[in-house]
């Protein structure tokens, strides 16, 4: 009998969780800055998948001088030829990098961004 009402009570809270969580979340956060609610430091990868070249935009920025690092997705860096091709947009050639799944790390200069993405190299 213990075993039913813990096992009921286990399932009520799952099921209460899955539905406060599941409503009208997109997967992304915001970022906002001021009173009107302006996102800030919107990021972008494409293509993604990427077979040659990934971009990395950087759009309504606060960001000084972006640092672009590549890992794998245990950590490790990889050394990868990484060029800006505007004011805000980034190349990164993903040529030479073996098949799976890495890691773009963003940082700015004052510490005060720090943001990881994830693609997929085919």
């Amino acid at each position: 009998m213990k075993k039913i009402v813990l096992l009921f009570f286990i399932g009520c809270v799952l099921v209460s969780v899955n539905t406060s969580f599941g409503q009208g979340q997109s997967g992304e956060l915001e970022r906002f800055t001021n009173e009107e609610l302006t996102p800030t430091n919107e990021i972008k990868l494409y293509p993604n998948p990427a077979i040659e070249y990934l971009k990395v935009r950087i759009s309504n920025s606060t960001i000084k001088s972006p640092r672009i690092v590549i890992h794998t997705i245990i950590g490790s860096v990889v050394e990868a030829d990484i060029r800006p091709i505007g004011a805000s947009e980034y190349m990164v050639k993903v040529k030479d990098l073996s098949p799976g799944y890495y890691l773009v790390a963003i940082r700015d200069d004052q510490g005060s961004f720090k943001e990881t993405y994830k693609f997929l190299k085919r």
